[in-house]
């Protein structure tokens, strides 16, 4: 099968997957065959490079590198990052690549305007590798390898409390269901034992019911969870933190470079 086109942002080998992600074909491989690796197009048809992923897979593929290249297992870093983006896919359809960002001030100099020209190709807004692609070729002000506003960041202490925060938005408390104070970080999954037996526990299977209103037991037993996550934070030796954001779109510049390299 040949490769599929730079422009096209909507295929993506396992290669590229792997090279988004930098990580070696063997670890991908690995995760393949430990069902952690992001879901191939098709049902999962087709053997080895034969298969063929979306861009939501290519960011998933991109937040499992990123986790790893933090210092954990890979097969941790892959079911965390299933789990985020099994979640992501039902909240908002995609991981956060803020790419969006980039159409807006101060990147834009025209907001509210498409920045590249091609007035009569078909909008393609829901796939970030096909906006990614348009950015670079356009005026906007797209800045490779830099964190900005709005990316979002995952914090990890002591290996244990996930946590998620917005870059460049520190001051700004994140909602809570159970408590009218706001919190500094949205608790949301434990990383329980190590190795290839470990487990990513979300922090909404801790409780017996998500109707706080009815079940005031299940109420307090969240509240005292997210004060446990947040204690863990402020007092863990160690955290590590992983823009999640910036982890894509720093992949997307690489199979793009690739692609534009075997183009040339």
């Amino acid at each position: 099968m040949g490769r599929p086109s730079k422009d096209s942002g909507s295929a993506f080998t396992s290669r590229e997957l792997a090279l988004g992600a930098d990580l070696s074909l063997r670890n991908f491989s690995l995760l393949h065959e430990e069902g952690l690796a992001p879901k191939a197009l098709g049902a999962d048809r087709g053997k080895g490079s034969h298969r063929l992923y979306s861009s939501p897979a290519l960011a998933q593929s991109a937040l499992i590198g990123a986790v790893h290249l933090a210092g954990f297992e890979l097969l941790v870093a892959g079911r965390l990052a299933q789990e985020f983006a099994e979640e992501a896919e039902m909240v908002r359809g995609k991981l956060h690549s803020n790419l969006a960002a980039y159409l807006q001030a101060p990147f834009n100099p025209t907001p509210g305007r498409r920045p590249w020209s091609g007035e009569g190709e078909d909008l393609n807004l829901e796939d970030d590798f096909w906006i990614h692609n348009r950015l670079q070729n356009s005026v906007v002000d797209y800045r490779r390898q830099v964190a900005i506003r709005g990316d979002m960041v995952i914090d990890i202490a002591d290996h244990e409390y996930v946590l998620t925060e917005t870059h460049g938005l520190s001051g700004v408390k994140i909602f809570s269901p159970v408590s009218r104070e706001g919190l500094a970080a949205s608790p949301d999954y434990r990383i329980v034992g190590r190795g290839s037996g470990a487990r990513i526990v979300p922090i909404t299977d801790e409780v017996d019911s998500l109707d706080f209103s009815a079940d005031a037991a299940s109420a307090a037993r969240y509240k005292a969870l997210q004060e446990d996550y947040i204690a863990a934070r402020e007092n863990a030796v160690t955290r590590v933190r992983i823009n999640v954001s910036l982890a894509i779109r720093n992949a997307f510049d690489r199979v793009l470079d690739d692609r534009t390299r075997a183009a040339a």
